[in-house]
């Protein structure tokens, strides 16, 4: 059976608005492209990815990349300053100095790629057309030879306004990953008894997204940027849910199983550190597994960090709980 939070029902090409009328995850063009050289390089422990290019002495956070690991999208975020969505290109060995994305704008963040490459999911406080609503909201943009077009607001009952209850904000929705069956996997905050939660919506006959449903692993605390490994047997995420973790933010796995997901695990150290880590993801092959700490800095200055995959053995960490 598959798990009810899940449910694979809708196939890609429904999706017309959000993929740009296709699959989201056909190969265009990108098989050609040999892989780049660094998805062979040995990170048996964790280590920072790319010191003073992408992880520099600003904010590094929320890394996703091209099929073949030539280009890499983060968010860099000033001392001062809102974020921004940044891209860097691996080039004769070495990452290029990262810049700002065509579309850019402030306030955008949380970058996710489709499995081909060519349509990105993000966070952003652009102004949404009609509603004049600046609170995060999520965005798509496609690329067309070798271009990225106009953002658009994802379509659909995703995206809602900003309000406030007894002072607890509502109508965020950030780090987007569109998933194999074209659902949508997010964060947001729904409900003040709940806090933030991973939420997932579908696809309706429409091609536009159905309301958020929230995922049935979420606390009564925060539960934030989830991403699915490779083969979606997994789901990796960031949360304040258990006053016995060892820091702030940190990053929890749950195993998925014929009804839904096992109750959840902390990584162990040196996944999970004394500080803050979370913004979980994987290069495209699978082989690394990236995530953001601020173990070297201060509070909320994260460095991006990556190791193999193999060494989080996330199956005989599931076992475990």
């Amino acid at each position: 059976m598959v798990p009810k939070d899940l449910r694979r029902r809708v196939p890609a090409r429904l999706l017309a608005v959000v993929v740009g009328g296709g699959s989201a995850f056909a190969s265009q063009g990108c098989e050609a492209t040999p892989p780049a050289e660094w998805l062979t390089e040995s990170v048996p422990r964790p280590e920072v990815f790319a010191p003073d290019v992408v992880s520099t002495r600003m904010r590094e956070y929320g890394i996703t990349f091209s099929p073949d690991g030539r280009e890499a999208y983060f968010t860099r975020r000033g001392r001062r300053g809102p974020p921004q969505i940044v891209v860097t290109r691996f080039e004769e060995g070495a990452w290029t100095d990262a810049s700002p994305i065509p579309f850019a704008a402030e306030y955008d963040e949380s970058p996710s790629l489709s499995h081909d490459g060519e349509t990105m999911l993000f966070a952003s406080r652009r102004l949404m057309p009609g509603s004049g609503d600046r609170s995060d909201n999520l965005w798509v943009v496609h690329r067309n030879g070798g271009e990225w077009g106009a953002p658009l607001p994802v379509p659909g009952r995703v995206n809602q306004p900003r309000s406030e209850v007894d002072g607890f904000t509502m109508g965020t929705e950030l780090g987007p990953t569109l998933l194999a069956d074209s659902s949508l996997l997010y964060w947001s905050r729904l409900d003040p008894d709940w806090g933030a939660d991973m939420v997932r919506a579908e696809v309706q006959s429409d091609g536009r997204y159905g309301p958020p449903v929230p995922l049935r692993i979420n606390s009564t605390g925060d539960e934030t940027n989830a991403v699915l490994t490779p083969d979606e047997g997994f789901i990796v995420f960031q949360a304040y849910r258990d006053a016995s973790a060892p820091g702030g933010q940190d990053l929890y796995v749950s195993r998925r199983n014929e009804y839904g997901w096992d109750a959840p695990v902390l990584l162990p150290e040196p996944f999970n550190s004394p500080a803050n880590d979370g913004y979980p993801s994987f290069s495209p092959d699978g082989r690394f597994f990236f995530f953001a700490t601020d173990r070297d800095d201060q509070s909320g200055y994260y460095d991006i960090w990556y190791v193999e995959a193999a060494a989080l053995d996330l199956d005989a960490l599931a076992d475990r709980r």
